[in-house]
């Protein structure tokens, strides 16, 4: 019997020196950056591989190598890096895709769209936009004594949890759907002192970057219209020249479409927000009902008339963003298949309304 289990153990360990051979010769990427090379339409490729320093039992030093490749797709590019080094490259660990800018510009998503068919890839990671020289970013040996790769998706990760920002995963795009998928907002960074910074959102119409962008406050705004949940996001404003800050706990939309015989003429937009008072930009410390229903009301009003010039940045841009035209091809498919939907939307009227309620305080009393 002990010789049984001694020579299955044998074959357990044997297995795993196997396994960890074979491991040993994938390089794992955490970050893929696209951009075009030079002037033309082959695609040049980024990688920012993972590695460990002076490792030893399953610690080390956290690295990152940074490779070059250059083919007529992202499948291409892949393959003639395998051609030039030792050693496969993995994406099933990949975290990000940042593309850049000019790239954004041309339908990145078709492009995208091989990445499918590499052999165990998840497509979890982010998709995001970077506006400026992306080899240059992605070569740094670090960032504020971080990876490049954990610096930058640690801003990700970060936002996201508070509910500032989108959340992006290629798969969302990838697997989504062409028909209304098409127009959607990309966390957008930047370059900042050296480093990189998130700066609000690119907009995408009809699949290709439009240019215009949302700064921090207004991708805030459109997160929380699109996809309305109460992370405690951190809302901050003014009402009657007073600075006031609120904690979202709840928040729920809806739609309304206003049609008249066969025409859209208006689309409301009913956000409700229940919130957490932090300040109120007032000396009182103790709110009367009275003062409480008044402070809703302007909150209210300095929230819809923000979340109103959010929404006719994305009509200028002619940015679906709150898949509006889905709604109206849902409910309304008679009505929605005589529309010119990209035609209409720019102009049509969209009016957002908030409404507020204070859950309580948080002011000491």
């Amino acid at each position: 019997m002990k010789r049984s289990m001694i020579a299955l153990l044998i074959c357990v360990f044997i297995t795993g020196c196997w396994d960890q051979l074979q491991l040993k010769k994938l390089l794992f990427v955490d970050i893929i950056g696209i951009d075009y090379e030079g002037n033309s339409k082959q695609l040049k490729v980024d990688y920012v591989i993972s590695a460990l320093r002076e490792s030893n039992q399953g610690a080390g030093r956290p690295t990152s190598l940074h490779m070059e490749a250059t083919g007529s797709n992202l499948y291409d590019a892949v393959a003639n890096t395998n051609k030039e080094i030792p050693g496969t490259l993995s994406v099933l660990e990949t975290r990000l895709y940042l593309i850049s800018s000019r790239f954004a510009k041309d339908e990145p998503l078709r492009h995208l769209d091989i990445a499918s068919q590499f052999a165990s890839n998840p497509l979890y990671a982010y998709l995001a936009v970077y506006d400026g020289d992306l080899s240059k970013l992605l070569d740094q040996k670090g960032m504020r004594d971080q990876t490049v790769s954990n610096y930058l998706i640690g801003l990700l990760d970060d936002e996201i949890r508070r509910g500032k920002i989108p959340s992006n995963k290629l798969l969302h795009y990838i697997l989504g759907g062409n028909q209304f998928m098409n127009d959607f907002a990309l966390n957008r960074f930047e370059p900042f002192k050296g480093d990189a910074r998130l700066n609000g959102t690119a907009l995408f119409s009809d699949g290709r970057y439009t240019g215009k962008n949302l700064n921090n406050e207004e991708t805030q705004l459109a997160t929380l219209m699109e996809s309305p949940a109460g992370k405690n996001q951190l809302l901050s404003g003014q009402r009657n020249g007073k600075s006031y800050s609120v904690l979202v706990q709840s928040a729920k939309r809806h739609f309304h479409m206003v049609t008249d015989a066969d025409k859209l003429r208006e689309i409301e937009i009913a956000l409700q927000l229940q919130l957490k008072l932090v300040e109120d930009g007032s000396e009182f410390k103790k709110h009367t009902d009275k003062m409480l229903q008044e402070m809703e009301f302007a909150i209210a009003a300095d929230l819809t008339t923000r979340i109103t010039k959010v929404m006719a940045a994305l009509q200028q841009a002619n940015c679906d963003y709150l898949q509006l035209g889905h709604e109206v091809a849902v409910y309304h498919p008679s009505l929605f298949k005589n529309l010119d939907w990209r035609e209409q939307y720019p102009s049509l009227s969209i009016k957002p309304k908030v409404t507020v309620k204070i859950l309580n305080t948080a002011i000491l009393e």
